[in-house]
This record gives C-alpha cells, sequence and structure tokens, in this order.
C-alpha cells in the first residue's frame, strides 16, 4: 500500500512522465521511426552501463533490506536470476537491447559506441551522484520515479504501438525487453517505492526527497526531448564557429 510520502513521489513521477512525450506519443499512431527508438536503446545502453556500477556505492553505505533489493534488481539485469513468479526465466538485459536494436537497424558495435549527449551525461551523472550521497530513502525515492516510468510506458504506448502498427507480437524477440520491463520495473519500483517509506522517516527527509525527485524526473524529460529533437524533429545542434556536426 502507497503512503503519503510514496503518493507524492509518485504524483511528481507522473507529471513528468514520458509516457507523455512526443517522442514516445508518435509510436501510437505509428509515425515513430524504429531506427529512431533504437537510438533511444542504445543511449539507454550506455546510461545503464555507468548507473549500475553506482550500485556498489549504494550498497557499502545502505542497510541489509535495501542491499537484498539491489542485489536482486542486479541479478535480474545480468540474467543470473529470473523475475519472481511462475513461469519467468533469467534474461540477459543488454542481448535483450541489442536485440532489439539490431531490428531497428543498429549494429551491436554501433549500441556499445553510441556517444551520449550532454542531457544524457547530466541525467548519468545525477543518478550515480544521488546513489554515492543523498540519504538511502532519498535515493530510493529518486530510483522508483525512473524504474517506475517504465511500467505505463511500456504497458501503455510501446507494446500496443509495437503490435498495431510495427508488425510484431507481444511474444516477438525483438520486443522482449519492453515487456519483460514492463513486469520487471513494476516489481523494482513497488519495492524501491516501499523502502523509501522506511527509510523517510522526517519532515526534512521527506522535503530533500521531493527535490531530488522532480530534478531526476525533469532530466529524464529534458534527454528525451533531447533525442526527439535530433532523431524526430531533426534539428542541428547549436556548435561553436567552426566546430562540425
Amino acid at each position: 500500500m502507497v503512503g503519503s510520502v510514496g503518493q507524492r513521489i509518485n504524483d511528481i513521477r507522473d507529471q513528468w512522465h514520458t509516457k507523455k512525450h512526443p517522442f514516445f506519443t508518435s509510436m501510437l499512431d505509428g509515425s515513430l521511426d524504429l531506427k529512431a527508438l533504437g537510438i533511444y536503446m542504445g543511449y539507454h545502453h550506455q546510461f545503464v552501463a555507468r548507473a549500475q556500477p553506482a550500485f556498489g556505492l549504494m550498497y557499502y553505505r545502505a542497510p541489509m533490506d535495501v542491499r537484498e533489493a539491489l542485489v536482486e534488481n542486479l541479478a535480474e539485469e545480468h540474467g543470473m536470476m529470473a523475475l519472481p513468479g511462475e513461469g519467468h526465466e533469467p534474461h540477459d538485459h543488454n542481448e535483450m537491447i541489442f536485440r532489439f536494436c539490431r531490428a531497428a537497424g543498429l549494429s551491436e558495435e554501433e549500441v556499445r559506441n553510441t556517444p551520449m549527449s550532454p542531457a544524457w551525461v547530466g541525467r548519468n551523472l545525477h543518478y550515480v551522484e544521488c546513489l554515492r550521497e543523498e540519504p538511502i530513502g532519498v535515493a530510493l525515492a529518486m530510483q522508483s520515479t525512473q524504474e517506475g516510468q517504465q511500467v505505463a510506458l511500456n504497458v501503455e504506448v510501446t507494446i500496443p504501438s509495437f503490435i498495431k502498427h510495427y508488425g510484431y507480437t507481444k511474444d516477438s524477440p525483438e520486443i522482449e525487453f519492453f515487456v519483460e520491463h514492463a513486469e520487471a520495473d513494476l516489481e523494482h519500483s513497488e519495492r524501491q517505492l516501499a523502502l523509501c517509506e522506511k527509510y523517510i522517516d522526517t519532515p526534512e527527509l521527506e522535503a530533500r526527497a521531493m527535490v531530488v525527485c522532480e530534478e531526476a524526473v525533469k532530466l529524464r524529460w529534458a534527454s528525451i526531448t533531447d533525442l526527439y529533437r535530433r532523431y524526430v524533429l531533426k534539428e542541428a545542434d547549436l556548435l561553436p564557429p567552426g566546430i562540425a556536426a
């Protein structure tokens, strides 16, 4: 059951929910080029490659129940254990990213070498800084606003759009990443939210959590806006004189 702190965190998440971003809503009528979504997944791969090691920074200072949640999250991401519940099998989440990107026209090498834009770097640095420096409950609250967005984004936007407009079924291996994370991130974010409510136990921590969560969701939105401008609107970057794009 979500308490008042958790509800405030979810309200901040939903205010800036990227399921409402035109980059993703353009999937609903099939107008988003699949390669643009592949590029998004390349950026996501780079983000995760930098964010996951920061779990160790949080693990070092976290209480045991938070440590267990961090380890289980990482084990699922690396295909070392399955999601809770009957019928699930372990999956390497990086392999699912590469599989989708191949279908979208990007090689594994291109995904591994995707250069992150400044907006994505800023979001990445904020994430790592939170896991390293913020009080445990605050860091968990921030995490829940990120993984928690994946659920509605996939259930309401990407998966039905893949089926309606892009020729896939829910069982297509190419979109397994999105289907898997519709479930995985529900479990992860609900656990993060429950734990953050446990460890946000003062008005000062609650106030700090709201500030950090709002920073995180705004950065996530800005990172998707960056992709939208570059790969949908085809806007050129403003660069100093003499610098080639």
